[in-house]
């Protein structure tokens, strides 16, 4: 009898083993991001392709802030100035004590996105994070 038991209790391991090698990141259509003064939380975002995405945005911090998503490819360099306007993919503002709610559409290119705050300064304070966008299975 304990044998058996030891045997149910081995299988129950290896499941278990099995189960968390096979976890992929959970995408999210829906995330609430606090911005502070100078930092998001969380700072890694990670989402589906080419989804409504919807965003909760509170400002705890004392000044406004913006939350800047940046061209698949393309970063800011080491502060985000004039030259970075061009590769903005998406970007709101948000006053300090505020909330909003927003959707974008996020997009459709499986990879690493770029987004930092555009306020001067705020980037180079640490203001800046990764959102994630997955892979579809069509796209592997």
């Amino acid at each position: 009898m304990r044998r058996w038991w030891m045997l149910v209790f081995g299988f129950v391991l290896v499941l278990a083993a099995l189960s968390a090698c096979s976890r992929q990141p959970t995408a999210s259509t829906e995330i609430n991001v606090v911005l502070t003064d100078y930092k998001f939380e969380p700072d890694t975002l990670i989402i589906p392709p080419g989804k409504e995405i919807t965003l909760h945005l509170t400002n705890k911090g004392a000044i406004e802030h913006e939350l800047v998503i940046m061209k698949y490819g393309t970063t800011v360099g080491d502060s985000f100035g004039d030259e970075d306007e061009e590769n903005i993919y998406w970007e709101i503002e948000v006053k300090p004590g505020e909330s909003t709610t927003v959707t974008f559409t996020s997009p459709d290119m499986a990879g690493q996105y770029q987004f930092v705050c555009g306020i001067e300064g705020h980037f180079t304070a640490g203001m800046h994070g990764t959102m994630t966008v997955l892979e579809t299975v069509a796209q592997r």
